[in-house]
């Protein structure tokens, strides 16, 4: 379960998106209006934080669009449709005595990266926030009543993933790179364990050994929400080593 000062502690997240977020803003000007040539909904738009009102003002078409992008590898607009939905994962977080703020975070970009846009393009705010609860939902019956690591030890990682042939130090220094990792990551995005996102950042982790940071910034979200999904990816994979052999 986790603890009240882990729960506390789990909002200095809030503050790194929010940091990073003046960083973006200040930064991508162009790919704002390249959005905007696009999109007729974001037409209006001339910076990030214009976007990110029209989201709040205009929710459906402006986050179809965002979400469009997102369908076709843009990770900018993924952090921009998360911005827009902090404020609900706050909430959701506050009445869950089990579930940080990060949780709610790390299952929400993923839930951002999968969603069925085609199928749903209306309420998508409203889907998204009911897709992420059932995510974490569906953590708390896989995981019981045990503590989440942020961010696996070279050790533990080591040890939950060896039978599938997937080893390494952590990131605090470059790793050459390993086949047999490629593999496996290759085999979890087959058995939809991971998904494409996901198999990236794990990549970028461990085989390319990048810092926290390093792949927070590649990846447009906070050191804190990449320590999640590690872990919560890291422990998906675990639990499925014997599929992983078959397929690699």
């Amino acid at each position: 379960m986790t603890s009240a000062s882990g729960r506390r502690r789990g909002f200095g997240v809030i503050e790194a998106l929010d940091r990073e977020w003046c960083e973006l803003v200040r930064d991508h000007r162009e790919t704002a209006a390249r959005w905007a040539d696009r999109h007729e909904a974001l037409a209006p738009c001339g910076s990030l934080d214009d976007v990110l009102s029209a989201a709040r003002l205009n929710s459906d078409p402006v986050l179809a669009a965002l979400l469009t992008e997102v369908s076709i590898g843009d990770q900018l607009a993924g952090r921009v449709v998360l911005q827009a939905l902090i404020g609900r994962m706050v909430r959701m977080a506050q009445r869950d005595p089990r579930s940080s703020v990060g949780d709610y975070l790390a299952l929400l970009w993923c839930v951002i990266n999968n969603y069925p846009l085609h199928r749903r393009p209306v309420r998508i705010a409203a889907n998204l926030s009911l897709d992420t609860l059932k995510a974490v939902s569906m953590e708390h019956r896989w995981l019981g009543r045990g503590d989440v690591t942020l961010w696996p030890s070279s050790e533990s990682l080591e040890e939950l993933l060896s039978p599938a042939g997937l080893d390494g130090t952590l990131c605090d220094s470059p790793l050459p790179v390993d086949l047999e990792v490629l593999e496996v990551l290759e085999a979890g995005r087959q058995l939809r364990l991971i998904d494409n996102s996901t198999g990236a950042l794990l990549a970028s982790v461990y085989v390319d050994g990048m810092t926290g940071t390093q792949s927070a910034r590649r990846f447009h979200t906070s050191e804190g929400v990449i320590r999640v999904r590690c872990s919560k990816a890291v422990r998906q994979l675990a639990s499925h080593a014997d599929d992983l052999i078959d397929v690699a």
